[in-house]
């Protein structure tokens, strides 16, 4: 084998056996804006504070919706194997506004993701290490066998597996506001 052959094959065992100090997670510049959940604001296309009828208008007709008292909840779900669900709870603001905005939106999809490439299918162990939660007493989730914990005046909220430990779903909210709605968001 020539010096050159040699020098070539140490660098590249030394390169393949070096370990690397980066999570198996997506990074940012991986993650679209489509897919992006920033917590207190948005999941891909959808914001908080938007009117109901632009997530209609991207999304279209729900699966399955609930109304009542000036608040509603439309559900999709996805149409391949797993039927991922993403929720959208809407209230209005009675006698100043005649349409509903965006108030909670709730993912299950692993596609989507934060900047930091959290979301459902994350162990609660590393979203713990992310954010500084706080469990939150949600009797339906629990009845689920569901966690809920929220990341304290972050506006993100995840639905942990009891048993599994692991995020089943990720609700975006206000982050001066609670992680529980008005309508259940659990299915």
């Amino acid at each position: 084998m020539t010096r050159f052959g040699s020098l070539l094959l140490f660098t590249t065992l030394l390169a393949c056996n070096t370990p690397t100090d980066k999570p198996a997670t997506k990074s940012a510049a991986e993650i679209t804006p489509a897919q992006l959940i920033s917590p207190g604001q948005s999941i891909g296309q959808l914001t908080i504070g938007m009117p109901a009828d632009s997530a209609l208008a991207r999304l279209g007709r729900p699966d399955a919706s609930d109304a009542a008292m000036g608040s509603a909840l439309m559900a999709w779900y996805g149409k391949d194997a797993h039927h991922y669900r993403t929720a959208v709870f809407t209230s209005m603001n009675m006698g100043n506004e005649n349409f509903h905005r965006i108030k909670r939106i709730m993912v299950s999809s692993p596609w989507f993701k934060t900047a930091d490439g959290l979301g459902a299918g994350t162990p609660l162990a590393v979203l713990a290490e992310q954010f500084r939660l706080k469990k939150v007493a949600d009797a339906a989730a629990s009845q689920k066998g569901l966690l809920v914990y929220t990341a304290v005046g972050r506006g993100i909220s995840f639905d942990i597996d009891s048993l599994t430990r692991i995020c089943k779903a990720v609700t975006v909210h206000p982050a001066d506001e609670q992680a529980a709605a008005y309508i259940n968001m659990h299915e």
